[in-house]
């Protein structure tokens, strides 16, 4: 079941300049940094603010082949996806796939940040949306 919206992932062009500008904006400081075993694919990086249990995802990659580069290339910087706290990722995809959803990948990847799969944006009104449960 998706227990609640569990923060944002904002997908960045230089990720230092962005976590300067939100530390800036927020007062606070990320409460972790992220490397290539944080996230369900290889080439990103990032930084995580916690605002009362809600988590802020700042993304970058190097690599012009992941996702958040081909969004910044075409979109510009900005909101990637709403991210969904489930407790079971399989139940809450066949759920959602009935109503509808098409999701990026036929089962959720796990590894040391838990499980995920992604509902892709056309089957959700323009927004992409992840269905985590996150490695506590």
């Amino acid at each position: 079941m998706i227990t609640k919206v569990y923060g944002a992932n904002i997908a960045v062009k230089d990720l230092d300049a962005a976590v300067k500008k939100y530390e800036d904006l927020l007062g606070i400081k990320p409460f972790k940094f992220m490397g290539e075993g944080d996230f369900a694919f290889p080439g990103l990086k990032g930084a995580a603010f916690n605002i009362d249990g809600f988590i802020l995802h700042l993304i970058a990659s190097d690599d012009p082949g992941t996702s958040i580069s081909k969004f910044v290339e075409s979109r510009g910087e900005g909101v990637f996806l709403l991210s969904l706290k489930s407790d079971n990722v399989a139940e809450d995809m066949k759920r959602m796939e009935a109503g509808g959803a098409k999701f990026a990948l036929p089962e959720p990847a796990r590894g040391d940040f838990g499980e995920v799969n992604f509902v892709h944006p056309k089957s959700a009104h323009g927004v992409q949306l992840e269905v985590y449960n996150p490695k506590e």
